[in-house]
């Protein structure tokens, strides 16, 4: 065992009664391509009874082997552990069941030499010596799922690449600076905890393809299910309340998104009394002996894959208190209403774009009766944001195009019942009349003046941007929507004196760069699509359902509850052959337009 200066780089190695496949690790590493002075490994043995540290002090090491022992306190702990002990500049993290390629810590090395310290993430492919298990198939394909990723993105993301998994190596200035594993995540979700806060620190982040570990996973199927998701759903709820940004891509943000059917699946088995670890695995057990048959193969994947989501999410039920605490923190539902003119319908007018002052009320008493409580949008962003609590019926009431009669028949009714209300206003029109697209042929239409516009947000009512002149923003060249976006929002904070929040696109149309233009200027912006919000949704691309005069009883009550009218959709689809087979065109005339 070679003595003297201190080496360049630290293998550092946690493990746990794994003692066999640690010595076919380690034989690996014994027959690396560079000087045996250069790396050391230490190994630490996290309470392990298999006679681990004895087997290794008698193993003949052509590089300095260190062999650490303490009682078992998780892989974080030994980790901890292993880097405060290691003697080299550069750590590199593996584990106990890694074949390493000849050149792994060379090119390991070499990536750190002349350049600012970083961390660098090595390949993990899944070994062909792994036993055939339905566990190691999911691994593999996740595995090819991320080449794949990466063969068309070359770029490193958060927060799915933000990890410290086995293969990755670290500058030791970073995790002094910053600090190494969280013990109080002992095991699952402790690599992605040190991965994110190491990238939301500034460390950078870089892929090596070159520094090659096979993974052998002889990890059990039934331990993916009774063990690791239980563990994962816990502490990846920990994880997001740690780093609200990660909130929206966590394992518990999962519940308000998918289908109908998935959504309402997560609900039975988060409230289940019991685990349903033990139910899975019994399914599990013949597709797994069946596997050599693609069928049972690819069914026993899915089945391994969404069971572990659902015991990950009954856990971090558990964690969180109840489901409804976990609902009420990760998985409410928004939906966005969008009126437009309310009061005595003009003559002549844009079809289904006005609702008279009687019906606009009986809406607003229909959704006070059934509990809905109205946010404002910086309410919803700070949900999604930092968790603050929201109602348990949260809403958002829109109003486009900032029509003067609001402030008649409109937003008294909001005040009365007490709710607020979101007006997008066109800025260079205020005072005026609505001189774009069809509303330009009804000029005696008027618009909001600033003195309403201030008077009602002293009121509580909320304004955001609807562009400055209620361009098509798909249309115009930078220049231009860059004034349009930025110049209204810059034209509604002077006049409040207050940060705009929202903005609303001019006829919902929006594409790639308008969104990222928009998205700039404003933390939430609204489409005229048809859908809910969750906590998953496009910040910049968020749906909103619009109300027509007629609305009352299940249609109000299918757009609460799932953005869009599903009787309506259906006729809509049903009409379509008739109308192209009569008027050669799927378009309905009378049908309203969104402005």
């Amino acid at each position: 065992m070679p003595t003297g200066t201190n080496p360049k780089i630290s293998v550092v190695i946690a493990t746990h009664n794994r003692r066999e496949s640690l010595l076919r690790t380690l034989q690996t590493l014994f027959s690396q391509d560079l000087a045996p002075e250069i790396y050391e490994i230490v190994v630490v043995a996290d309470g392990s009874t298999d006679g681990t540290a004895e087997a290794l002090r008698k193993l003949p090491s052509p590089c300095a082997l260190r062999v650490l022992e303490h009682p078992q306190g998780g892989i974080s702990l030994a980790r901890n552990e292993g880097i405060r002990a290691a003697r080299g500049e550069i750590i590199l993290i593996l584990d106990d069941d890694l074949l390493c390629a000849p050149d792994l810590i060379r090119q390991h090395l070499a990536a750190h030499e002349n350049a600012e310290p970083q961390v660098v993430i090595g390949a993990f492919p899944i070994s062909p010596h792994s036993p055939r298990t339905l566990a190691a198939e999911c691994y593999r394909q996740n595995a090819r799922d991320w080449e794949a990723r990466y063969a068309r993105d070359s770029q490193l993301h958060w927060p799915h690449d933000a990890a410290v998994e086995p293969n990755t190596s670290i500058h030791k200035t970073i995790l002094e600076k910053f600090g190494a594993f969280d013990e109080s995540i002992p095991y699952q979700r402790e690599d992605s905890e040190i991965g994110m806060r190491l990238w939301l620190k500034g460390a950078p982040f870089r892929y090596l393809p070159t520094a090659v570990a096979h993974h052998v996973v002889t990890k059990r199927t039934r331990d993916m299910i009774s063990r690791d998701a239980v563990l994962y759903g816990k502490h990846d709820l920990l994880v997001a309340r740690k780093f609200p940004e990660y909130r929206p891509f966590s394992a518990p943000a999962r519940i308000a998104q998918g289908s109908w059917s998935m959504r309402i699946t997560r609900r039975i088995f988060g409230a289940l009394p019991f685990s349903p670890a033990g139910l899975i695995s019994a399914l599990l057990w013949p597709l797994e002996k069946l596997q050599r048959v693609n069928l049972f193969r690819r069914g026993g994947v899915k089945l391994l894959q969404y069971g572990s989501s659902a015991v990950a999410i009954r856990s971090a039920a558990r964690e969180a208190g109840s489901w409804d605490k976990l609902r009420r923190e990760f998985g409410l539902r928004l939906p966005v209403f969008m009126f437009h003119h309310i009061g005595d319908t003009p003559r002549p007018w844009v079809p289904g774009l006005s609702i008279s002052p009687v019906d606009f009320e009986r809406q607003i008493r229909w959704l006070a009766r059934r509990g809905f409580k109205t946010i404002r949008s910086s309410d919803w962003l700070a949900w999604i944001r930092t968790g603050e609590p929201l109602p348990e019926k949260p809403i958002l009431l829109t109003f486009d195009d900032a029509y003067a009669d609001l402030a008649r028949f409109a937003l008294p009714v909001l005040l009365r019942y007490g709710f607020t209300g979101l007006v997008f206003v066109v800025t260079s029109h205020t005072g005026q009349s609505a001189q774009w697209g069809e509303l330009a042929k009804y000029p005696f239409v008027k618009l909001m003046g600033p003195e309403e516009i201030r008077r009602w947000a002293r009121e509580g009512i909320e304004f955001g941007a609807h562009s400055r002149s209620h361009h098509d923003l798909t249309r115009l060249p930078l220049g231009e929507l860059k004034e349009e976006v930025t110049g209204s929002r810059k034209v509604l904070e002077d006049l409040l004196q207050i940060p705009i929040v929202a903005f609303a696109y001019p006829y919902g149309s929006c594409h790639v760069q308008v969104r990222a233009e928009a998205g700039r200027a404003f933390g939430l912006c609204f489409t005229v699509d048809e859908g809910m919000n969750n906590i998953g949704s496009n910040l910049h691309a968020l749906r909103r359902t619009m109300i027509l005069p007629g609305d009352r009883g299940w249609t109000l009550w299918s757009k609460s509850r799932w953005g869009f009218d599903p009787v309506a959709r259906l006729l809509a689809r049903l009409r379509r052959p008739i109308i192209k087979a009569f008027f050669g065109s799927t378009e309905t005339p009378e049908a309203p337009h969104a402005t």
